[in-house]
């Protein structure tokens, strides 16, 4: 056998030659990155990263501000902003169902992408032809409608996507950091564009970067048609029939409900009972998407060992019981404490119970069963401030947060029944 005569480049004492500065500067910013995060990120759902941060920065940062855009933008009263909320999320809830399960027939990617231009349209129209109150009403219903899909069918990619049930925790802990990510992103850039131009070109900001993530989906997202001939027609009789899908079902909407408190109670409390500043409250509130940027993927693989069953029942008793804190005292340093250790529960409940939907749902119908998981948030965005405040107006602050707690107990019995139901089902 010849060898070539061509002399091979080498370096004095063996030393590898020197990366190109690209290179260099991608490693380096890769290093920080999985120092900045606590690890790498699964690549296999870096698709849906995108996306979801997209999605997060946008529509989802609508929502954080629809309210006082009501209010100081279309100059509404609270009782029609109120009404607002209950139309809107029991829309989305329905629309979360049969988002999921039309993909099981068209695919996720279809839906992702339209949901995502037709939202766009949607917050275009509002910037447009939103001095009406009946018609800003009804598009801003109508945007939870068309965002549902974007919303949802992430957590069921991920699921296509991963088949390895040991690496799905990991990858819905990974999508769930880029959400937070955007959270954190997403507020921030809102509040300057309403500051220096106004409430329009916050919605034409919102509008943009809807676009913009019907463009990254178009692009990133996988084109995966399930075969008809193999799939079922899913239904919601299926989902309930399923014993375990269904407790968990039971210990999702239980323990939406609880972030419910945390997320819509908590605020209005610490304003209106506790005497808390509306800045500080803005200050306290930046714990919640900072502590999951920086510690969800360590605080994922550190509780990786632990028994699913009682990871999935402690976690959901951490987003209830620290509320019972607040019957000792409401110092602000306490509230501190509470949205910490709600944090931490919420950062494990997550990823833990997408990861068992995952599990238990069958491939054919998955979008069937994760559009139902997905709509157990409607009820809860629903009833979880109406009952708090309507104990509050008759007891103060004490049953509501004994009312949290019961909720988290309840919730947790559910989940651990779900995981051991599980194991029995062929």
């Amino acid at each position: 056998m010849l060898r070539s005569t061509q002399a091979r480049p080498r370096r004095a004492g063996n030393k590898p030659f020197p990366q190109s500065p690209a290179r260099s500067a991608r490693a380096t910013v890769g290093r920080a990155a999985r120092w900045l995060f606590g690890g790498a990120h699964d690549r296999r759902v870096a698709p849906i990263v995108a996306v979801s941060f997209i999605y997060s920065a946008s529509f989802s940062t609508f929502w954080v501000y629809v309210g006082i855009y009501a209010v100081n933008g279309l100059h509404w009263p609270a009782t029609r902003v109120g009404l607002l909320f209950l139309a809107s999320a029991p829309a989305a809830a329905v629309a979360n169902y049969l988002g999921g399960r039309v993909s099981d027939r068209t695919g996720r990617k279809p839906l992702i992408v339209g949901s995502f231009l037709a939202a766009a349209a949607t917050t275009l129209l509002l910037a447009w032809l939103g001095g009406t109150a009946v018609l800003a009403f009804v598009l801003i219903v109508l945007l939870g409608v068309f965002g549902a899909p974007a919303f949802s069918l992430d957590r069921v990619l991920v699921a296509d996507l991963v088949p390895d049930e040991r690496s799905r925790e990991h990858a819905y802990a990974t999508v769930k950091v880029a959400t937070n990510f955007g959270t954190l992103i997403g507020p921030p850039l809102a509040a300057l564009l309403v500051y220096v131009a106004g409430w329009k070109a916050f919605l034409l900001g919102v509008t943009a970067l809807g676009v913009l993530g019907a463009g990254l989906a178009v692009t990133l997202l996988p084109s995966r048609r399930p075969s008809v001939e193999l799939a079922r027609t899913g239904s919601l009789r299926l989902v309930l029939r399923d014993r375990p899908f269904s407790l968990l079902l039971l210990s999702s909407l239980l323990a939406y409900t609880d972030y419910c408190g945390f997320e819509t109670v908590l605020p209005v409390l610490a304003v209106s009972s506790y005497g808390l500043a509306p800045s500080t409250w803005g200050l306290l509130v930046v714990i919640s998407p900072a502590l999951v940027v920086l510690c969800q993927l360590r605080l994922t693989r550190a509780t990786a060992r632990i028994p699913t069953g009682t990871r999935l029942a402690a976690a959901t008793l951490l987003m209830g019981l620290p509320f019972l804190a607040l019957l000792a005292s409401s110092h602000v340093a306490v509230i501190a404490f509470v949205i910490v250790v709600f944090m931490i529960g919420e950062m494990v409940w997550m990823p833990t119970s997408q990861a068992v939907a995952a599990h238990l749902a069958p491939p054919d119908v998955r979008g069937t069963y994760f559009g139902a998981l997905a709509a157990t948030t409607g009820p809860a965005w629903t009833l979880a401030p109406f009952i708090a405040l309507q104990l509050r107006a008759h007891g103060g602050t004490v049953p509501v947060w004994l009312f949290f707690a019961a909720i988290a107990v309840a919730g947790a019995a559910a989940g651990a029944a779900a995981v051991r139901s599980s194991r029995r089902r062929p």
